[in-house]
């Protein structure tokens, strides 16, 4: 009986392991792509995600630095009040006003594979 059970046992092991591989392969595949499809829509993106302060959703339109920089970055604009943004000359301007100072954010934009995403580089106003 013993042989019977683990005989009958062995062809559903590898369907449940092909299973897995499966399903594992086409969660991989349907993964969103990093980054945006445009720049204002990258810009839309970012400022949405520092209003929110939600590092989450700024750290998949990051060209580098992951968890950390969007930690940190999101940590920055925790005290200000974020206006809005938009894309232009090649960065993402981000308007905000802390304690009564208004002042503008810039992040570079790179494309990467026809995906939009910000350099986290803090650049001077020009």
């Amino acid at each position: 009986m013993f042989r019977q059970l683990r005989s009958s046992l062995r062809p559903w092991i590898v369907v449940f392991a092909v299973g897995w591989l499966t399903m594992v392969v086409i969660s991989i595949a349907s993964w969103p792509a990093a980054g945006a499809s445009s720049p204002d829509e990258l810009a839309t993106e970012v400022t949405n995600a520092l209003r929110a302060n939600d590092f989450h959703k700024l750290q998949p339109v990051l060209a580098v630095g992951g968890e950390d920089v969007a930690k940190s970055t999101t940590e920055h604009f925790s005290t200000a009040h974020v206006e809005g943004g938009f894309y232009r000359d090649g960065a993402v301007v981000v308007q905000y006003t802390r304690d009564g100072a208004r002042s503008e954010f810039r992040l570079p934009v790179e494309e990467h594979d026809g995906r939009y995403v910000v350099n986290p580089v803090i650049t001077p106003k020009g």
